[in-house]
C-alpha cells in the first residue's frame, strides 16, 4: 500500500475547477485501488484557529485543511487592490507558515509520495519541503501560475480591451516566477495533460533537471455508442462565463448564424452579459450552471461542441467530455487544444479571435454529409474509449509514481 499525499490550493466547496475536479477524481481511485490516500488543501481564514489543519473529508477522501498565512485567503479575491495583490503573491511565494504547517501534516502522514498540483495561494514551497524530506515528489501542471500571477500569462490592453498572449512578461512577473521557481525545487517527475504547457514552462526556465511526461486526462464515462442522427443543428459551450473563454466572439457568430442554436451553459464574471444577449438572441439560449445530467442531455443533442479560448488553455476537460459523448469540437488553434482536436479529425481548430473563422467552421460541420459526419463522431468516441480514468490512473501507477520505489 502506497501513502500518497495530493496537493491542490483550494478544494470545493471553495473553489471547483479543472484542478480540483481532477484532484478529487484521481485520489478516489487511487483509494479505491487500495493506497492510503490525503488531500492537503487550503480554507479560509475565520479565527486563530484556522491556522491549524483541520480533518474533514470529501467523497469519503481524507482532507487537512488549514489558512495558509496571508493578507486574505484566494478564495476571498483580494479585496486590498493592485498593492494589496502585490504584497499577496509574494507572501505566497515565500509562506513561511504554510511550509511548516504543511511540512508537518506530510511527515505525520509518512507519505511515500507527494503529488502537487495548483499551489497559487498554499505556496510552491511545499514543493521544497517535499524534497527536503526525501519524499517522492510528483508535480502535475495544470495552468501557468508558476510562471504568470494571472495563472492564464494573457496580457490585457486596457486602450483597446483585447487580449493576447503575454510572450515577454514585464519585470515583476519575471520577478514573480524566479521565486516560484526556487520555491519549487525540482521535482522527481512534472506532468502536464498537454505537451504544450510542458514545453512553455521549459521555455520560462522550469524543470531543466526534471523528468517530464506528457499524461493526458482522463474522463469517468464513456458512451456505448454514438447518439442518433441530430434533428436541427446547434452548437454547445460549457464552460466559465469569461472574456479569456472567448465568450464575445461566440455571441458575434450567434448573432451571424441565426439559424443556428446556441446553448451555453456555466457561470463566471460575463453571466449577466449572457444573459442579456440570450434575451436579445432568439438562437441563444443560456442554461446557466446545469448538473452532469442535463450537461450530457445537451451534448447528445448538439451537432457541436465549441470551444473558442482566448488563451492558451492547457487541456480542457469540457473537450474530453464532448469526445466521450461523440460529440466533435470547434476549438482555437491554441495552447494544448490542438493536441486533442486533430484538425478535421476530431473537429474543426479556428483562429483565435475571429467570430468569422468560427462561424465558418461551425457551417463546415453543420453542412457534413451524414457518413463524413458519423465518421468524426467514432473518431471522437474511439478517442475518448482510450482516455479513461481508469487508464490514466494506470499510467499514473506505472509510470509516474513506479519510479518512487
Amino acid at each position: 500500500m502506497t501513502r500518497i499525499c495530493l496537493v491542490n490550493a483550494q478544494l470545493p466547496p471553495y473553489k471547483s475547477g479543472g484542478a480540483e475536479n481532477y484532484v478529487i477524481r484521481v485520489a478516489g481511485a487511487l483509494q479505491e485501488r487500495g493506497h492510503n490516500v490525503m488531500i492537503l488543501t487550503s480554507k479560509p481564514y475565520k479565527n486563530p484557529s484556522s491556522l491549524k489543519p483541520k480533518s474533514d473529508s470529501v467523497n469519503n477522501v481524507p482532507v487537512e485543511r488549514f489558512y495558509p498565512l496571508n493578507i486574505s485567503h484566494r478564495s476571498d479575491d483580494n479585496p486590498f487592490g493592485v498593492a494589496g495583490k502585490a504584497i499577496w503573491h509574494t507572501l505566497d511565494v515565500t509562506n513561511v507558515h504554510a511550509s511548516k504547517v504543511a511540512g508537518e501534516i506530510i511527515s505525520e502522514f509518512d507519505a511515500d509520495i507527494v503529488h502537487t498540483n495548483n499551489l497559487m495561494g498554499i505556496s510552491p514551497k511545499i514543493g521544497k519541503i517535499a524534497q527536503k524530506q526525501s519524499r517522492f515528489h510528483v508535480h502535475t501542471l495544470h495552468d501557468y501560475s508558476l510562471i504568470c500571477p494571472k495563472s492564464t500569462l494573457l496580457r490585457e490592453w486596457t486602450t483597446n480591451k483585447e487580449f493576447e498572449v503575454c510572450s515577454n512578461p514585464p519585470l515583476p512577473c519575471r520577478i514573480h516566477s524566479k521565486g516560484k521557481k526556487i520555491g519549487i525545487g525540482s521535482p522527481d517527475i512534472v506532468t502536464g495533460p498537454s505537451q504544450h504547457i510542458i514545453d512553455v514552462h521549459h521555455n520560462h526556465g522550469f524543470f531543466k533537471d526534471a523528468s517530464t511526461q506528457c499524461l493526458p486526462l482522463g474522463v469517468t464515462e464513456v458512451a456505448t455508442s454514438i447518439p442518433e442522427s441530430k434533428t436541427k443543428p446547434a452548437c454547445l459551450y460549457a464552460g466559465q462565463q469569461a472574456r479569456p473563454k472567448g465568450l464575445e466572439i461566440l455571441y458575434e457568430a450567434a448573432q451571424k448564424l441565426d439559424n443556428i442554436t446556441f446553448h451555453i451553459c456555466g457561470s463566471g464574471p460575463l453571466k449577466d452579459q449572457t444573459q442579456r444577449i440570450s434575451e436579445s438572441l432568439p438562437n441563444v439560449n443560456y442554461h446557466g450552471f446545469v448538473s452532469d445530467e442535463k450537461l450530457t442531455e445537451l451534448r447528445e443533442s448538439a451537432t457541436v461542441a465549441l470551444v473558442p479560448s482566448l488563451w492558451m488553455e492547457n487541456s480542457p476537460l469540457t473537450i474530453y467530455e464532448s469526445f466521450a459523448r461523440g460529440l466533435p469540437v470547434i476549438g482555437s488553434d491554441i495552447g494544448g487544444i490542438p493536441e486533442l482536436v486533430k484538425d478535421g479529425k476530431r473537429g474543426e481548430l479556428v483562429r483565435p479571435g475571429s467570430s468569422d473563422a468560427l462561424s465558418n467552421a461551425i457551417m463546415k460541420i453543420v453542412n457534413l454529409k451524414r457518413k463524413n459526419y458519423t465518421e468524426i463522431q467514432h473518431n471522437c468516441l474511439n478517442w475518448a474509449c482510450s482516455h479513461t480514468l481508469e487508464k490514466h490512473v494506470d499510467s499514473l501507477e506505472k509510470d509516474i509514481y513506479g519510479h518512487h520505489d
